[in-house]
């Protein structure tokens, strides 16, 4: 099997609406209008580095446990997300290192300006899979991909995050660590599973 492929993804443009909802701003705090949001993205930009790193697997369907190649699950949620698939991608995506760092020292200057660029890195590791999806969907075009999974909804165990880290060699090719409590380091990335199905089976 090939190696996985890593990318830089590039900048990924500021979404201020997405950024409002990523922070569940309290109703004491001030008016959209009123919040440093524009100092805080101008401090972001320089701080986030997007890269992904990901893998094609066959999928094999079998008794009650899903073959992801990989892994193995016994998710009944995931068994029915990737119904009709005969493989799947695998990824992981980082918005890196940087973006923490600043996220830290901003809570000490202010808990809005924290809560704000940790918002925008939320919003900047989402809008950086958004793109993969895109690029993969358009690298594949005798495939239907189906949404992105990850491990922790639903009934599809944290656990299986060991699996993915292994697979892809997240330290290695993206700078990405796993605590002994399953959190990713740094703290805006994401891992997914996207199922891959022929489009004439639609």
């Amino acid at each position: 099997m090939a190696k996985p492929r890593t990318l830089e993804l590039g900048e990924i443009p500021f979404d201020e609406k997405e950024i409002l909802r990523y922070a569940l701003m309290p109703s004491t705090a001030p008016a959209p209008d009123e919040l440093p949001l524009e100092e805080c993205m101008k401090a972001a930009r320089s701080a986030v580095r997007c890269r992904a790193v990901w893998q094609r697997y066959p999928l094999e369907w079998g008794g009650d446990e899903l073959d992801l190649g990989f892994a193995k699950t016994a998710s009944r949620h995931l068994r029915r997300h990737l119904e009709g698939c005969a493989e799947i991608l695998l990824f992981a995506c980082t918005a890196g290192s940087e973006i923490d760092r600043r996220i830290n020292r901003e809570k000490l200057v202010s808990p809005v300006r924290g809560l704000l660029m940790s918002a925008i890195g939320s919003q900047q590791v989402e809008g950086a899979c958004d793109r993969l999806c895109n690029l993969l969907a358009a690298e594949h075009p005798e495939k239907q991909l189906v949404t992105r999974y990850s491990p922790g909804y639903g009934d599809l165990p944290l656990e299986i995050q060991k699996d993915v880290f292994r697979a892809l060699d997240c330290e290695r090719s993206i700078g990405v660590t796993l605590t002994e409590s399953l959190l990713m380091q740094p703290s805006k990335s994401v891992t997914a599973v996207i199922g891959m199905k022929e489009r004439d089976a639609e």
